[in-house]
């Protein structure tokens, strides 16, 4: 239940104050803000919006609280949560928004603010004018700039300011990175170990995208052609992914509301999850196990690999998350599939001897979406990276046990560590001794680039049990 703070105006709201709603009760160990965002949703007509403006204060929150603290003087732990969270949001805009004029984020803030008391209108006004007089171009090729003035905003763009307020790259490029992209000075440095200086900043960027969203036909009941021309008539833009799997959308849109949606005739995944599933050689008849379903976008595209042959088994850990699986199996017209609960597992199997295949889509660490999982940044801790190896491994161990020998099994992360992956997937090989790799794929995160298609980051690899 709600408490009385919580309690959502009736009137339409916008963009701003439902971002300002959701952005004061952030509380990243219980995992709720896209939850709290979901709930005020309704409020708004303008949906995508609000979401960019939760979403790139939570990506950037380092970055912006430094302003804050240094244009400002803002003192975080002494500022009322709300006039936090509007200042928060005004910083953003200013900062990461430049189409949005300057006069418009200021002027509403304020007014939001000043719904709240007069003094709290004049704080807000006072604050987020010192951020403008910081600035000095709020959009400016990053190339030729001095590092420390400047916070990168696009690919090759970024926002200026008159003084340094970054540290210096020079003495410690893990904490300038972290310091400019909001992201953890160990992860970075992990990432500088792994993949070097310029592969890092590439990450970097990555990680801080607005995240594309890629539609994918259910192939059972429809072509990507087909759905292209569906969603036209409803009056949505898309285009082609490079290898016309899928259609990348080109305007936000309430997907849940669209008739294709509600059809069944595609499902949203990002091209790093679907390159995935495709190092399985699925073959007609297969009888499948998807040990980590939840929320099933695997599933679906196992589904149409399998052309209503073969037996699909969905399984999950997370009771909660497990019902989504069958929620979308049952919207996208799924069949030969069986929604197996965790409880009943260990019997399932021993009454279902013969498994082709299994898929690990395992708990991880997150290092590669963390554009679109934004709140994992400031969760994850490295020590806790040993905790989820341990897990893995359990799994990866469970996965080779069950399927038969000459079956696979389909190991992936949405982690591009490779202690999570290929560190991980060789050291229980070498345990086993029944196992070996057939096919292996790490992708790096990236930002729109040459294909026009932006995308996360992750690992899999398809191991033959032998």
């Amino acid at each position: 239940m709600e408490s009385k703070d919580e309690k959502i105006d009736k009137h339409v709201l916008s963009a701003r104050v439902v971002a300002a709603e959701v952005l004061q009760k952030l509380d990243f160990g219980r995992h709720d803000t896209s939850a709290r965002l979901e709930r005020w949703m309704g409020r708004t007509d303008q949906r995508a919006r609000a979401t960019d403006l939760v979403n790139g204060v939570i990506r950037n929150l380092s970055a912006i609280d430094l302003i804050l603290s240094q244009a400002a003087k803002i003192r975080m732990n002494h500022t009322d949560k709300k006039i936090l969270a509007l200042l928060r949001t005004g910083t953003y805009e200013l900062i990461y928004v430049p189409r949005t004029p300057e006069y418009a984020i200021v002027n509403e803030t304020v007014e939001i603010a000043g719904r709240l008391s007069r003094k709290a209108g004049g704080f807000v006004n006072a604050v987020l004018r010192n951020v403008q007089r910081a600035i000095e171009l709020r959009s400016v090729a990053l190339a030729g700039q001095p590092p420390r003035k400047i916070l990168p905003v696009e690919a090759e763009a970024g926002c200026l300011f008159k003084t340094d307020i970054l540290p210096e790259p020079q003495q410690d490029l893990a904490v300038f990175l972290g310091a400019a992209f909001s992201l953890p000075a160990w992860l970075v440095r992990r990432w500088l170990v792994e993949f070097g200086p310029e592969a890092t900043k590439q990450i970097c960027m990555a990680s801080n995208r607005r995240p594309g969203v890629v539609l994918r036909p259910n192939t059972l009941l429809t072509t990507t052609a087909e759905l292209a021309a569906e969603l036209a008539a409803e009056g949505v833009e898309v285009c082609p992914t490079p290898d016309r799997t899928g259609l990348t959308l080109l305007q936000a849109v309430d997907i849940a509301g669209l008739s294709a949606f509600e059809k069944g005739l595609f499902f949203v995944q990002d091209q790093a999850a679907y390159e995935a599933i495709h190092l399985l050689p699925v073959q007609a008849g297969w009888r499948i196990l998807d040990l980590c379903a939840a929320p099933g976008t695997k599933t679906a595209v196992l589904a149409g690999l399998l052309r209503n042959t073969g037996q699909l088994y969905a399984s999950d850990a997370d009771k909660v998350r497990l019902q989504k699986v069958r929620q979308n199996c049952q919207r996208l017209k799924l069949g030969h599939v069986d929604i197996v609960e965790p409880e009943h597992l260990t019997s399932f199997l021993a009454s279902n001897p013969i498994i082709d295949a299994v898929v690990t889509d395992v708990p991880c660490s997150n290092t590669g979406v963390l554009a679109r999982r934004c709140e994992a940044r400031w969760r994850l801790e490295e020590k806790s990276i040993g905790a989820l190896v341990a897990v893995q491994k359990q799994l990866l161990h469970q996965a080779l046990s069950i399927v038969r020998p000459g079956g696979y099994v389909l190991y992936s992360t949405c982690s591009i560590l490779a202690e999570e992956n290929q560190m991980l997937v060789r050291s229980v090989l070498s345990e086993r001794q029944d196992g070996r790799i057939v096919k292996e794929n790490v992708i790096m995160p990236q930002i729109t680039a040459v294909d026009k298609i932006d995308h996360d980051g992750g690992y899999a690899v398809s191991v033959l049990k032998t």
